[in-house]
């Protein structure tokens, strides 16, 4: 699978088949504390780790 941009459809979940710009930032940070941190090959965490200021932004009370 290529790296995921904001139009990309999100893989697998919930939010399957949403375009990653409308998957919520609390879904995403869901995602990243079950434990997708620590997948580097994985295409939604590098997609999270290449938007993680904004996540920040959006989902303020995470802790990323």
């Amino acid at each position: 699978m290529s790296e995921l941009t904001d139009l990309s459809k999100m893989p697998f979940g919930q939010y399957e088949g949403i375009i990653m710009q409308e998957v919520p930032a609390s879904y995403l940070h869901y995602l990243w504390q079950k434990g997708l941190k620590f997948d580097e090959h994985a295409p939604v965490a590098l997609y999270i780790r290449t938007n993680l200021n904004a996540l920040k932004q959006e989902h303020p009370d995470g802790i990323w």
